[in-house]
């Protein structure tokens, strides 16, 4: 693949918690991990896909007939997608008159992604603000990803990317003298509760986060703060003794959990990995593990 091109499923402008400022932040596609509470699964897949919006289906059929595939089922005023054998071909979105449909994912050049970022220069000029790569996982697009934070700071912005931090040590190398911020989320750090939470060991993502602080490079650590999940106490005992052995201990962001991602599964497809009786995580659920993390010298927010 041209590596001035990647897989993207959006651009949000005016985003101000994706690091400092206001910020445009570029959603990529494709991950390696596979995390229960994922708020983003058109992210998970490097391929395009089929959304489908309910509310604004007619139950007209169109797509019924369209699709070689079987993807649509339409009975009275239900649709329901099975979309094991879909191509994306978005034959189904083509002929949807309400636009209920619509393929998630495309294939676009750096310098596209970088005319979309451009407008906001204002903005970050007056916030401290600038461009940050979020998904999906960025380092699941490797040299795209190095594209467009080149691009960015041959036009001096400040750049930040949100990632799990799994990846090579060469790689992640690569990309530092390109990178302002690191932004790193870490799910737990027990390796046999990570496997269970995500489908994939930590042991790289926690050697890389000892190499980031070792090297100095600016990077915040970011909890998703999961109730049922991974709020728990042998999560917080591991953290605090995983930031014990950090040369440098970084900032740390509770991530509360919230459900605004739980109908985004269903519009894509597939099923939910969440159960629906797990609430949405308030800022005094997690104050707790506030406390003992300031008691013990680290600097923490809840988001």
């Amino acid at each position: 693949m041209n590596p001035t091109e990647g897989w993207i499923f959006n651009i949000q402008r005016f985003s101000i918690h994706d690091g400092p400022g206001i910020r445009t932040t570029i959603f990529m596609k494709g991950c390696p991990l596979r995390c229960l509470w994922c708020h983003n699964p058109e992210g998970l897949d490097r391929r395009p896909q089929i959304r489908l919006t309910s509310n604004l289906c007619e139950q007209c059929g169109r797509c019924v007939t369209a699709c070689e595939r079987g993807g649509h089922e339409v009975a009275g005023e239900s649709h329901e997608l099975h979309l094991d054998d879909c191509i994306s071909c978005g034959e189904c979105v083509s002929v949807c008159p309400s636009g209920a449909l619509e393929v998630v994912g495309s294939r676009t050049s750096a310098e596209s992604v970088m005319a979309v970022v451009r407008r906001d220069i204002p903005f970050y000029e007056t916030s401290g603000g600038g461009m940050t790569l979020s998904g999906g996982e960025p380092l699941a697009q490797f040299e795209f990803t190095k594209e467009l934070l080149r691009l960015a700071k041959e036009e001096g912005l400040h750049t930040t990317i949100e990632t799990a931090a799994m990846t090579s040590w060469k790689k992640l190398s690569a990309l530092a003298p390109l990178i302002d911020l690191f932004l790193i989320d870490l799910k737990h750090t027990d390796d046999a509760r990570h496997q269970e939470l995500t489908g994939v060991s930590n042991a790289s993502i926690l050697a890389n986060i000892r190499r980031i602080s070792q090297n100095g490079w600016p990077f915040v650590l970011r909890i998703p703060w999961v109730p049922e999940r991974n709020a728990d106490k042998k999560f917080l005992d591991g953290l605090l003794a995983f930031l014990g052995s950090l040369s440098a201990p970084p900032p740390v962001e509770l991530m509360l959990y919230h459900r605004l991602g739980s109908g985004k599964w269903s519009a894509l497809g597939g099923e939910g990995t969440m159960p629906d009786d797990i609430p949405a995580a308030k800022p005094e659920d997690a104050e707790p593990w506030a406390i003992r993390l300031r008691e013990a010298g680290y600097m923490v927010t809840i988001r």
